[in-house]
């Protein structure tokens, strides 16, 4: 039986109710303006307009997107990645073609994939990960792609579209968003490989190229667990961990004409040595009591995402600042909330325990500084009862003395409770209760 092909779905892309819809995505994600300098508040003031102007172009297949902008964002090992920001209405564009390709690629794609799909998240591919270990596959495959968004090759991305598209209008817009082009610094690039990071439609078009990759490992028996460009694979022992790191490059890099990167890509025991993915680090250990399962497994932030945590917490808490302590928990509580919502789903207690110790104190720092004097603090504690000969010498200035007992006494863990502060470890006993 021939296989399907969709044909005539350029309309479809075009269509009114289609494009209005990809405006309403767009401009409720807001977002930064590309080369043109229109902002989503100018294209939202002249909505009907703008719509109406890029049905037309789509339509006469008149429609040509513009550069994206290229900006660089920091990473956690000190270095810049790229980032493409496209102009607003190129932003429209793509999420318009984003919803009518979706709905074709989306049912095909495997479970074994977790990235940018509708319905599936990170937690989802952690908890896989989990399971994986605690059924005793603890030889993995970790590995990582080299550039993976820059380096797609263009003609073998539209041809994995072209499997199921036949839609002449439909394939060359993809295209046209691949060879758009990169504005920086005034300087125009033509990108001959890649889908920029941060397109509406990167994210599908990505995952449309792995889609084989994901397809080779499953049928060789692999169990895959994949987000976006970084994925693992486990497996019972270290032979089969090295055929399937063999395997997997011989796809990647002579089928797909990706790189997997030679210093990041290794064998790994989760027994042994753990390894990270996603942001947590993960291991197993052998369950030495005769009842229950043989594998003991178990995850926690890692230290990078703890390091860089702790980077946030220091800007929000540096010393210099005159803050009151109400706003200052505020602007505490609001970061580590979101941050414990995604770290949060592992064995945590110890580490969010110490990060606590650690952060009150700078929090005490702040409050002590902000108040100029030490006598907020000796007015507290005599009224605690305290003898004024034990308040000689304290300094509100000094780092150590925000460790020290006075301090300790007058700005009890109660006290910062009653202010609005609120730790890791606060956040993570309430997301899950039976923690404590």
């Amino acid at each position: 039986m021939p296989k399907r092909k969709w044909y005539s779905l350029s309309d479809k892309v075009y269509a009114e109710h289609n494009l209005r819809a990809a405006a309403e995505r767009v401009l409720a994600n807001k977002g930064a303006a590309g080369v043109d300098g229109q902002t989503w508040e100018a294209f939202a003031a002249n909505l009907e307009a703008e719509l109406v102007k890029l049905h037309e172009e789509l339509r006469n297949k008149a429609y040509r997107p513009q550069p994206v902008k290229r900006v660089y964002i920091p990473k956690a090992n000190g270095g810049q990645r790229p980032l493409g920001i496209p102009a607003v209405r190129d932003r429209v564009a793509q999420q318009a073609l984003r919803q009518v390709l979706e709905p074709i690629f989306e049912p095909q794609f495997l479970s074994c994939s977790y990235g940018f799909r509708e319905g599936r998240s990170a937690h989802m591919a952690l908890d896989a990960i989990s399971e994986a270990l605690a059924e005793g596959k603890v030889w993995v495959v970790d590995a990582d792609l080299k550039s993976y968004f820059d380096t797609i090759p263009h003609d073998r991305l539209i041809d994995r579209v072209a499997e199921e598209i036949s839609d002449g209008s439909v394939l060359r817009l993809v295209r046209a968003f691949l060879e758009s082009g990169v504005m920086e610094g005034g300087a125009f690039t033509l990108n001959e490989t890649g889908t920029p990071q941060g397109g509406v439609i990167s994210p599908l078009l990505a995952n449309i190229y792995l889609h084989p990759f994901d397809v080779a490992m499953t049928e060789r028996g692999h169990r895959l667990v994949r987000y976006a460009d970084d994925w693992v694979i486990f497996t019972g022992s270290h032979q089969a961990a090295e055929r399937a790191m063999v395997g997997a490059k011989k796809v990647l890099e002579e089928e797909m004409g990706l790189v997997v990167h030679p210093e990041k890509s290794r064998v790994v025991s989760a027994e042994e040595e753990g390894f990270s993915f996603l942001g947590y680090t993960f291991w197993a250990s052998r369950n030495k009591r005769e009842e229950g399962p043989r594998w003991c497994q178990g995850r926690r932030p890692s230290d990078k995402a703890l390091a860089k945590a702790k980077d946030k917490l220091r800007v929000l808490t540096k010393r210099n600042q005159t803050v009151s302590p109400k706003t200052l928990a505020r602007r505490i509580r609001k970061y580590v909330e979101g941050w414990v919502a995604y770290y949060g789903r592992g064995q945590s207690k110890k580490v969010f325990t110490e990060t606590d110790r650690w952060l009150r104190r700078r929090f005490r720092m702040v409050v002590l500084r902000s108040w100029r004097s030490p006598r907020k603090v000796h007015a507290i504690l005599l009224r605690r009862g305290w003898k004024r000969e034990k308040l000689v010498g304290f300094s509100p200035y000094r780092w150590r003395n925000s460790k020290c007992q006075t301090v300790h006494a007058a700005l009890t863990n109660e006290w910062l409770t009653s202010v609005g502060f609120r730790g890791l470890l606060d956040c993570y006993l309430q997301l899950s209760p039976a923690r404590g």
